[in-house]
């Protein structure tokens, strides 16, 4: 599992996740307040970090509230789809102020499925920020909705007995158009299983599975430099800026 380099908080990726536990409480609330003020703020973690600067202070007024989130950057490369450049987050609740200055950077920088984003790629990139609703336990792989639950999923690996575990965010299995069943073969697959399986076979019905909800807000850099210029800051031509040195 991957680490972050700010402290001793777990990082998850989707494709290596632990399950979820429920030693810090989240901000009771039925449905997480994001905006696009928390990815603008995301942005800059990641654009003053290549400027050598501190962020500005974040523009939203829940920064103390807790909540599990993730943070995801993707890229545009001329008329292609929008493709996935780095995504990780948290599942045990955090300040949402430290949260999204610590995950906008280790999912830029640190996403072990990339390279870490390079300043040069800022003017290509769009950021999204995914605060979840606490977990629930489904007693069928296939008792969720698309489109509206996240899924996650942890199994016993049929040989060695390790437990295996992956998710899935709201917004991804639309965006494949997968059904439930191929979303929770291909699942199964993120989590590091590489033999066969089919629905209702022992490996299927030793899958636990939680689901969860999730509320996304999206920025892309041209709105991140109308936003930057309205605060008087002074923003590296992507060119110009350093990459980031992180450990």
């Amino acid at each position: 599992m991957s680490t972050s380099g700010t402290g001793t908080t777990p990082a998850l990726t989707p494709s290596d996740t632990p399950t979820p536990g429920i030693s810090v409480p989240a901000t009771p609330a039925e449905e997480p307040i994001c905006t696009i003020g928390h990815a603008l703020y995301a942005f800059d973690v990641l654009v003053a970090k290549f400027d050598g600067r501190d962020p500005v202070s974040p523009p939203f007024p829940n920064g103390k509230d807790r909540y599990a989130l993730f943070v995801t950057w993707n890229i545009s490369r001329g008329s292609k789809k929008p493709s996935l450049r780095g995504c990780i987050g948290n599942f045990t609740p955090m300040r949402l102020d430290r949260g999204l200055a610590e995950y906008a950077l280790v999912a830029a920088l640190e996403d072990h499925r990339f390279s870490p984003i390079r300043a040069a790629e800022l003017a290509s990139l769009s950021v999204g920020v995914s605060l979840l609703t606490p977990f629930s336990p489904v007693p069928d792989p296939l008792a969720w909705t698309p489109g509206v639950h996240g899924i996650h999923i942890t199994f016993p690996h049929p040989t060695t007995g390790r437990s295996l575990s992956a998710t899935y965010l709201p917004d991804v299995i639309p965006e494949q158009g997968w059904t439930r069943e191929e979303a929770v073969l291909s699942l199964i697959h993120k989590a590091g299983y590489r033999g066969h399986v089919e629905v209702g076979d022992d490996l299927w019905q030793s899958i636990s599975m939680k689901v969860y909800g999730s509320v996304k807000a999206k920025a892309t850099y041209e709105e991140y430099l109308d936003w930057a210029k309205l605060q008087g800051l002074h923003v590296s031509k992507p060119a110009e800026a350093k990459d980031a040195a992180w450990k």
